[in-house]
């Protein structure tokens, strides 16, 4: 039977519905997963929820609010989704205590790492010395920087190599890993791309999309999530 696989939802206030690209349903059921969307509700059983899945995938979407992780906002710390926030905070704290496998995506990374304790740049352009651009403007298939793995680590296991080419569709990252993550990937101008936790359950977080790289090696990280969850 195929890994039931529960991807977290973006939520547009302004008209009231839910919306998540179809990269990320097509990229679990590609793999070898059936997936399922979680829509951010406040007060909804998460418990129930986790039961229903056997892996959690938290996606990509607007700024975290730096508050959560004891910040005030700069001037380009971006728009910030409460409902999100609170949904995906209380649901990444429950996930993290658990045995369930979980992949976090750019935003889904900055959240599992700020809802453990960990801290977020608001603003690389603005934070980092001499960065890259890590916000392409060409197809979201096509890498445009590189990220560095360090050996022996999951991400490395994964990908069998110690580079890797990258899309990228971010202006935060993470700054402070949480008690029990740490970074072992790296775009060139140091800016952390890969997390895992030190934990016996399968817990990766990458900065970019690899949703949108269908075609190629990125496919990987799919289907190491859907195999740990089985």
């Amino acid at each position: 039977m195929r890994p039931i696989i529960g991807i977290t939802s973006r939520y547009l206030n302004d008209k009231k519905h839910y919306n998540l690209p179809d990269a990320y349903t097509k990229a679990v059921q590609r793999n070898g997963g059936t997936p399922i969307i979680l829509p951010p509700l406040y007060d909804i059983d998460q418990d129930q929820l986790l039961d229903l899945v056997d892996g959690i995938i938290f996606t990509g979407g607007p700024d975290v609010d730096p508050m959560l992780y004891g910040e005030e906002p700069i001037p380009k710390q971006g728009y910030i989704d409460i409902l999100r926030d609170t949904f995906e905070f209380s649901l990444a704290k429950k996930v993290l205590a658990g045995r369930k496998p979980v992949f976090g995506i750019c935003r889904g990374l900055q959240v599992l790492n700020a809802a453990a304790g960990g801290t977020l740049i608001q603003d690389i352009g603005s934070q980092i010395d001499k960065p890259l651009k890590h916000r392409q403007e060409t197809e979201a298939w096509y890498g445009t920087h590189h990220v560095d793995l360090d050996p022996g680590s999951l991400v490395h296991e994964i990908f069998g190599k110690d580079r890797v080419k990258v899309n990228t569709f971010h202006h935060q990252a993470c700054k402070d890993p949480a008690p029990g993550f740490k970074v072992t990937g790296r775009a060139p101008d140091g800016v952390n791309e890969v997390l895992e936790v030190d934990s016996p359950y399968y817990r990766l977080c990458v900065q970019w999309h690899p949703e949108h790289m269908h075609k190629g090696e990125m496919n990987k990280l799919f289907s190491a999530l859907v195999e740990a969850s089985k």
